[in-house]
């Protein structure tokens, strides 16, 4: 018989899968414990009774050597699925049911603890459902039970309903063992696996934070350190190295980031501070129809740091020679328009990059902002942003 594969674990072994395993190890050693103590305790008695005391004693000498095996090696290691005592265990239970029969007299056969084999054939199938996969340990209980009532049959015993329930019991223990072993392991393999889970998306959402956070830097840092980098930008990007580093340093501290007073979170001011250091870019604003929109202290950090990301993109790879930044309302929504004449890109073969994707269209979504990205090869890109007018009431 082939104990039932071990699942997959990753190392260390997973917690949940390892703590089923030692619930069940020090189960099974729990009701081991209890039928030894018995056939100890009937042992002397069986002896004396037995047509052949010395065979008597030397099956159940085996009997404790493998149960203390069993208990020991479950208890040090914690797990019931490996062991020298599986394949002993079992092939003395089969001996043991006729052993009974030919050493013992027909009245000591059925209902005594001197013929320890019934107890101990029920408690080998059962924990053989341990380690056993189920169907065959059901079906080893199963035949184990039919093997005990053929020969208590053909012994002279006066209960065959003994007998009988005897042999019921091997096979019904084996099935609610592989049941309960089953569901344990299965339950504990979930948890393991939501746990898993758990941490592979905060893993995945701290990625994200770090490369929000880094990749408006990284742009800056590269083309500081770009010795092709026309002096003219230079001015421009330490001014954004410098606000880097503070937003940086928040970040590190876990503040919050504050944009200016309310009376200054309008499309204007957001826009100002969202243009600083691009002064190297062939800027052209058209802002007036929609600067005085005033706007909640969440959506005007996002928006101001998507149309940073805009810029960033605009600068490093657009070769633009006008840049047109455009603001308008019609009472009911705002839109900011962000549109250069530079080489644009096939949307149809280029998938959007993390900035346009993530910082822009992801981030403003989460805020309830749509960002429209419009591109072509040779005719520029244009990034439109969309959001709810609120009145001021309706920010705080």
């Amino acid at each position: 018989m082939t104990p039932a594969p071990a699942p997959a674990t990753s190392e260390p072994e997973r917690t949940s899968a390892r703590r089923a395993e030692r619930g069940i190890a020090l189960v099974a050693s729990a009701m081991r414990g209890v039928v030894l103590l018995q056939i100890v305790v009937s042992a002397a008695s069986g002896v004396r009774l037995s047509h052949h005391p010395g065979a008597y004693a030397a099956l159940t000498g085996a009997v404790v050597v493998v149960s203390v095996a069993l208990i020991g090696q479950s208890l040090l290691t914690g797990s019931v699925r490996a062991g020298a005592w599986h394949v002993p265990d079992i092939a003395l239970a089969w001996v043991a049911i006729p052993a009974m029969n030919l050493l013992l007299p027909a009245s000591h056969v059925v209902g005594t603890w001197e013929s320890w084999a019934p107890g101990y054939a029920i408690n080998v199938a059962a924990l053989a459902a341990t380690w056993l996969r189920p169907a065959v340990a059901v079906v080893h209980a199963t035949a184990l039970g039919a093997w005990l009532i053929a020969w208590t049959s053909a012994a002279d015993v006066a209960s065959w309903e003994t007998s009988l329930n005897n042999a019921l019991t091997i096979p019904g223990y084996a099935i609610v063992v592989a049941l309960l072993v089953y569901y344990l392991r299965a339950l504990s393999a979930a948890a393991d696996q939501s746990r898993d889970d758990a941490i592979s998306a905060t893993r995945a959402l701290e990625l994200q934070r770090y490369q929000l956070t880094v990749h408006d830097a990284s742009s800056i840092l590269r083309l500081l350190s770009d010795e092709e980098t026309p002096a003219e930008v230079l001015p421009g990007l330490r001014l954004q190295a410098v606000r880097e580093a503070r937003r940086l340093r928040t970040y590190l501290g876990s503040q919050a980031q504050r944009s200016p007073d309310g009376s200054q979170r309008t499309i204007g001011a957001m826009l100002s501070a969202a243009l600083e250091g691009f002064d190297d870019l062939p800027l052209e604003l058209a802002v007036e129809l929609g600067s005085h929109v005033e706007l909640s202290e969440e959506v005007w950090e996002a928006t101001c740091g998507a149309v940073t990301t805009v810029l960033h993109n605009v600068r490093l790879h657009a070769a633009a020679h006008q840049v047109v930044v455009h603001a308008d309302t019609d009472g009911t929504t705002w839109e900011v328009v962000v549109s250069d004449d530079g080489i644009g890109f096939d949307q149809g073969s280029q998938p959007l990059g993390f900035g346009l994707d993530t910082q822009v269209r992801e981030a403003l979504a989460g805020h309830g902002i749509s960002a429209e990205i419009r591109s072509s090869p040779g005719r520029g890109t244009s990034v439109t942003i969309v959001g709810p007018v609120t009145t001021r009431e309706d920010s705080l």
